[in-house]
């Protein structure tokens, strides 16, 4: 199979490494095509890779790991130069969009991870192995089948993959997950794990039963005790790492925060409900973060 990994962020780095590792043929697609190579080094092993550009001219598997707020720009792009017959678009970001079901394309899957990574100039580093599901991103498609090549070779290159006719529950998880940790590192400017000192389980509750109301407005159940034990591990796990959102901000980056916290409070206010603790983050981090 043809591979194309859209942008040379981290755990796209990752999965074109990866994909190559296991005999896949990949190209990258940059978001500013300067040069018609770019390298990439995993384990002390340096990489190749050609870059291409839209349109592609063959069936190829797109695998786009970007940041949330590039993903309208190219799924406008990919409608410009839509994907040869027996193509598969994977996408993979943070938070949600206010408009998902209506500019995702009927045949993308959503891919989900709890592996971790991080670029240090042409390096990316596996920092925290993981397992990740992957599943139909329209609704009403989550019980077709799943495309047995491209998950194969997903797995192969990182596993554990699984596939989930599920997945709008497990991007629901992830949600929340961000919402709980990322902003409250930014706010407190410190590691995951110092987290922890700062005794904020009854601000996170608030954060985590906003989350699951809106969460149920749509369909998907949640509880909100699990979704702060389950952050508390992730806090545990990654006690070292600097959450993506504190990173962007120390490097004068845009945040994810308004499809994190700020799409937690957007749509609860249109569905009827404000989301105060959301809206409070949401705010806090872009006053931080303007520059």
């Amino acid at each position: 199979m043809h591979w194309v990994v859209i942008g040379t962020g981290a755990i796209g780095s990752l999965m074109a490494v990866n994909l190559r590792r296991i005999g896949e043929h990949v190209s990258i697609k940059p978001r500013h095509a300067t040069h018609s190579s770019i390298s990439i080094i995993h384990n002390a092993h340096s990489y190749e890779f050609s870059t291409t550009t839209l349109p592609l001219t063959q069936p190829t598997q797109v695998f786009a790991a970007v940041k949330a707020y590039h993903v309208e720009a190219l799924l406008q792009e990919l409608r410009q130069s839509p994907l040869p017959q027996g193509s598969s678009l994977i996408v993979s970001y943070n938070g949600m969009l206010d408009n998902e079901s209506v500019i995702m394309p009927e045949r993308a899957l959503h891919w989900v991870t709890t592996h971790g990574a991080y670029r240090h100039e042409s390096e990316v580093v596996h920092a925290g192995s993981g397992e990740s599901w992957l599943g139909w991103a329209q609704v009403e498609r989550a019980s077709s089948s799943r495309p047995a090549e491209v998950f194969s070779a997903l797995n192969n290159a990182l596993p554990l993959l699984n596939w989930s006719p599920a997945i709008n529950q497990r991007r629901w998880q992830k949600l929340a997950i961000n919402c709980l940790i990322n902003a409250f590192t930014v706010i407190h400017n410190c590691r995951n794990g110092e987290l922890l000192q700062h005794h904020l389980h009854h601000e996170q509750l608030d954060v985590a039963e906003e989350i699951c109301w809106l969460a149920q407005h749509r369909g998907v159940q949640l509880v909100p005790e699990k979704l702060l034990e389950q952050a508390q591990q992730v806090v545990k796990n990654t006690a070292n790492n600097f959450s993506s959102m504190l990173m962007d901000v120390r490097q004068q980056r845009q945040t994810e925060i308004d499809y994190l916290n700020g799409f937690v409070a957007r749509q609860s206010t249109a569905a009827g409900r404000a989301a105060p603790a959301n809206e409070k983050l949401w705010r806090q981090v872009q006053a931080i973060s303007a520059f």
